[in-house]
């Protein structure tokens, strides 16, 4: 029974993250669910120390009258490309980020495993940060995507916003 339940604790740690793990090229726009208008991006980057793939994602959240902007970075290297779990692709990493939010001046910034699993069509992803942000902080997140070539369509939960719509281009 203990191995089971550290089995499921791990699998749910690393399943919570929105943006996949391997570096892709997007630009979009969603709307978090009482935080406002989110502009994101992510762009993978021109290096690869010991030839692994590295990325960078980025996303703005646009002040509402309640609430200030808040700027949040992830810096992700894709580990374990090439793993397979129940006959699907499934990527596992580590993601380092960064965050700062004007209404309270906050700067917060965590460490921590990232995984995506690949299914026809689309990905499901998670990232799982320790670190710090106005205190000892968890950083979290959870998100599924759909890919209709050259748009994606993505759901997210993070520790940001409750809920996350949003509408991606990909090159």
């Amino acid at each position: 029974m203990r191995r089971w339940m550290a089995v499921v604790a791990v699998l749910a740690g690393l399943a919570l993250a929105q943006v996949p793990v391997y570096p892709e090229n997007t630009v979009g726009i969603g709307f978090g669910i009482s935080r406002g208008i989110v502009l994101e991006g992510s762009a993978t980057l021109p290096f690869s120390p010991l030839g692994i793939d590295t990325g960078l994602d980025a996303e703005v959240i646009v002040p509402t009258a309640f609430d200030g902007a808040e700027v949040w970075a992830l810096f992700k290297a894709n580990l374990l490309p090439a793993l397979t779990l129940a006959d699907l692709p499934f990527s596992v990493g580590v993601g380092l980020d960064a965050s700062f939010n004007t209404l309270d001046s906050t700067f917060g910034s965590h460490l921590g495993p990232m995984a995506t699993v690949e299914f026809p069509g689309g990905a499901i992803s998670g990232y799982l940060g320790l670190g710090y942000k106005g205190g000892f902080n968890l950083a979290y997140g959870l998100g599924g995507r759909l890919y209709l070539d050259p748009v994606a369509l993505e759901v997210a939960v993070s520790d940001r916003y409750p809920l996350k719509l949003s509408l991606l281009y990909l090159w």
